[in-house]
């Protein structure tokens, strides 16, 4: 008999395929599970506003925002919001690496200083609210998260800069493109944890699906995880299984074969 509670994915590299699409199939298959009284969560570095608009569907809990921020029945549920100074030094830094933007993401709103064809490219597919500011100075919002984008990979070119910050800050490389930093506290292996308490639920009980840096706390919190095939090296390490990638939607072939959908 099938324990499972609650399923949780990710969504870049996870859920969707390498052209950011979701298998055909996918949201009536999660509206069979939700209707069967299991939850379904997404978990992603993307804003909640962006999660929203792909699926438009309340009864899924977003876990946005790499964790910092979490909707539950169409109200926040939990938001961790960094300190404005710190938030100030990290851009400062991050000012003087070069080919390097910021985007950094609030209650209301993420925003940005400026948006050409390349950046509108890359930032639209993740943030679908966005302020264009002159000064980030003068946002009238609390920040939850600062996401930094460079094309030639942040691992190599961003994160050495920002590494200092790692002892008191969660300073992530959530994707080759994107690197992440919010509070030392929260990531989404914590922002399930908050949902496995909410729902007073065993780790058999959750099932996991993930592929990048950014999904590893979630592997601690559930004995039936999922690594894709295309995952970084440290998430098959960690994972008890492995799907197929996501261009092969693997996600939804586990799901169909676990639960005879």
């Amino acid at each position: 008999m099938n324990k499972i509670k609650m399923i949780v994915t990710d969504m870049d590299g996870t859920l969707l395929n390498s052209k950011k699409e979701m298998h055909s199939e996918t949201l009536s298959i999660i509206d069979k599970l939700i209707k069967s009284n299991i939850k379904f969560v997404v978990a992603s570095g993307r804003q909640y506003f962006n999660l929203y608009n792909r699926f438009n569907d309340d009864r899924i809990i977003y876990v946005a925002e790499n964790g910092s921020f979490i909707f539950k029945n169409n109200e926040i549920f939990s938001f961790s919001a960094l300190n404005k100074n710190i938030v100030k030094e990290i851009l400062k830094i991050v000012d003087t690496i070069d080919n390097t933007h910021v985007i950094i993401s609030g209650k209301k709103s993420s925003y940005t200083k400026s948006i050409d064809d390349f950046i509108e490219k890359h930032f639209r597919e993740y943030y679908s609210k966005i302020e264009i500011i002159s000064n980030f100075e003068d946002i009238d919002d609390e920040i939850c998260k600062i996401a930094i984008f460079n094309l030639d990979g942040t691992e190599k070119n961003v994160y050495p800069h920002l590494s200092k910050y790692s002892k008191d800050y969660s300073v992530t490389v959530s994707s080759f493109e994107w690197l992440d930093v919010f509070d030392l506290n929260i990531n989404k292996g914590e922002a399930i944890n908050l949902l496995k308490e909410e729902f007073n639920l065993k780790n058999d009980e959750i099932m996991i699906f993930g592929d990048y840096l950014n999904d590893l706390e979630m592997y601690s919190v559930s004995s039936e995880t999922y690594a894709m095939e295309n995952a970084h090296p440290q998430i098959k390490e960690v994972a008890k299984y492995i799907a197929p990638s996501n261009d092969e939607f693997g996600v939804i072939s586990v799901i169909k074969e676990k639960f005879n959908i």
